[in-house]
């Protein structure tokens, strides 16, 4: 991230959250590279939807 305000304590804890998003990506990657290497079937996926949006009843404004 551009540092636009070095002593700025938000831009310090979006940076540090940053790193910890990038952390979990990796190990759910490496994680996913295992599985398929082992030739695990790939997890059920808990998709949930809600009533209106996911069935074309309702469209979200703009």
């Amino acid at each position: 991230m551009t540092q636009q305000h070095p002593n700025d304590p938000l831009q310090a804890d979006l940076e540090a959250l940053a790193k910890v998003f990038e952390a979990e990506d990796r190990e759910a990657r490496r994680a996913e590279a295992q599985r398929r290497r082992e030739g695990l079937p790939e997890p059920k996926r808990d998709i949930r939807t809600f009533e209106g949006f996911a069935d074309g009843g309702a469209a979200p404004r703009d």
